[in-house]
């Protein structure tokens, strides 16, 4: 008898007929019959598994073709089969001296030739970035760099006519002096023209444009200004 099976009892008006009920090892579904009766439809009865004695429904039994002859708890065939062995197989030898058994005798003693191919070279013998030679010379080592030029901002000045002035890049004109926006530049006095691309030396506006006097009168009526508090 099968240990999945129930009993289900039918009263009569005689004696109650008990009829045997199976529950299906993979979808957990009954059946008592061998028939659907949504369908109407004449199926396959269902099979009773000799191993554990678990049963399989007839419309799993259509869905896997392999249930009939195999059991996916047990995982084992129940009919011979070339390709599944009937029942269980050991597992396996993991152990190491079972491996070195079936190793041929070449493999056992590898030769030196092999063994001094596998070593990995050591990381003095090979420079990934080999020092420079002393012949050859950067093209500015004998010309060093120029040094900055300071420009004094007047009304009339932009990042790009700067830019053509000295023949310099816009972003080099931005980067030298932090100038995130072109507007902020009337907000300064004065700006660096970098050596690196003017090579000129000469700065296009030296001086202040109302004149040092003026700048230094300037400076002193702010100093007072800021000391007396007045605005």
């Amino acid at each position: 008898m099968s240990t999945s099976a129930l009993f289900r009892s039918y009263p009569t008006q005689s004696t109650p007929i008990i009829r045997m009920v199976h529950a299906c090892a993979t979808c957990a579904s009954t059946f008592d019959a061998p028939f659907d009766p949504i369908s109407e439809k004449p199926l396959l009865v269902g099979r009773d598994l000799p191993c554990c004695g678990r049963s399989i429904c007839s419309r799993c039994l259509i869905q896997n073709k392999r249930y009939e002859t195999y059991c996916p708890y047990c995982q084992i065939t129940t009919d011979p089969s070339p390709i599944l062995p009937q029942g269980l197989r050991d597992p396996p030898a993991y152990d190491s001296t079972a491996n070195e058994k079936n190793l041929p005798a070449s493999a056992e003693e590898p030769n030196e030739d092999d063994t001094d191919d596998d070593v990995l070279p050591a990381y003095s013998e090979h420079h990934a970035h080999p020092p420079p030679s002393s012949e050859k010379h950067s093209p500015n080592a004998d010309n060093p760099p120029a040094q900055d030029v300071l420009h004094f901002v007047t009304p009339n000045d932009s990042i790009r006519s700067l830019s053509l002035a000295y023949q310099i890049p816009i972003s080099a004109l931005r980067n030298a002096n932090n100038i995130y926006s072109d507007h902020l530049l009337q907000a300064r006095r004065t700006v660096l023209i970098p050596g690196e691309y003017y090579k000129g030396g000469v700065s296009l506006s030296p001086r202040p444009v109302d004149g040092e006097e003026e700048e230094i009168r300037k400076g002193k009526v702010r100093r007072w200004m800021m000391g007396c508090k007045v605005a």
